[in-house]
């Protein structure tokens, strides 16, 4: 596992940055609406934007906060296991506000009905990345996160062995793994049967508000009950596996919501 070094302090530090970043993009779209005067038939699609927008904003303003704060929590010792296991419900959180981002820009190009011809492709385009490519590759950084607490319960276990599965991979690995392609292969389902998806034009805002709920339990999760727990619980392999799997059951409902929102 000596590949699977990661320095996960220094990296919170850049996600911390980065998740400011797209905030303020956020805060900026929101603020797009103001000086456009909606279409009637549209109206639905600039009043979602702007619900999408101001979820991602909040979801990921306070996202900046705790990378920042993971950012000064050691990486090593003791303290691996919480590192490791808040970097996880972090990057669950963080893939899924991203999507928010993209959900929200597809509402505000839709909603310009002068220039709808040539928004179509964009739209199209937009859709596809939403629906399918981003929640592929939220799924697969997913994984990589889940990858640090697996290393984080190799190096504290006294026996590195007992756990490992085919080809001397560890058993938690193969289960993630497993986790993993399953939701890219339901993503893929999806895109297949996607014109058999049920149409529901209000879905990005459900799906936001759903996310920014998610967002602020990780926050409370992580103030109050990470710092209390043991870490063995912490860094446990079961919490891992259920949380992998609730992440990529959320996923597949965000790429089933933008298919269908149409």
């Amino acid at each position: 596992m000596d590949l699977l070094q990661f320095d996960i302090a220094a990296a919170a530090g850049w996600y911390s940055a980065i998740a400011g970043l797209l905030a303020g993009f956020a805060l900026l779209a929101i603020l797009l609406p103001l000086d456009h005067e909606a279409v009637q038939d549209e109206d639905r699609s600039i009043a979602d934007s702007i619900v999408v927008f101001t979820c991602a904003f909040f979801a990921l303003l306070v996202l900046s906060f705790n990378y920042a704060g993971l950012s000064g929590r050691p990486s090593d010792g003791a303290a691996a296991g919480a590192a490791a296991h808040e970097q996880f419900l972090f990057g669950a959180v963080f893939g899924l506000a991203s999507l928010l981002l993209l959900f929200g820009l597809r509402a505000v190009i839709k909603s310009y009905g002068a220039n709808a011809v040539v928004f179509a492709a964009a739209r199209d385009s937009m859709q596809v990345v939403t629906a399918l490519l981003g929640p592929i590759l939220a799924l697969s950084l997913q994984f990589s996160n889940a990858l640090d607490l697996e290393r984080v319960r190799l190096e504290q276990s006294a026996d590195t062995t007992a756990s490992c599965g085919p080809g001397g991979i560890p058993s938690g690995v193969w289960i993630n793994l497993s986790i993993s392609v399953i939701s890219i292969l339901a993503v893929l389902i999806l895109a297949v049967f996607r014109r058999r998806l049920h149409q529901n034009v209000g879905a990005p805002a459900l799906v936001a508000k759903g996310v920014l709920v998610v967002g602020v339990a990780v926050t409370v999760w992580t103030s109050f009950a990470v710092p209390l727990l043991p870490g063995s619980y912490i860094a446990g392999a079961v919490f891992e596996h259920v949380a992998l799997l609730a992440f990529g059951v959320a996923t597949v409902v965000v790429s089933a919501a933008a298919w269908s929102a149409r």
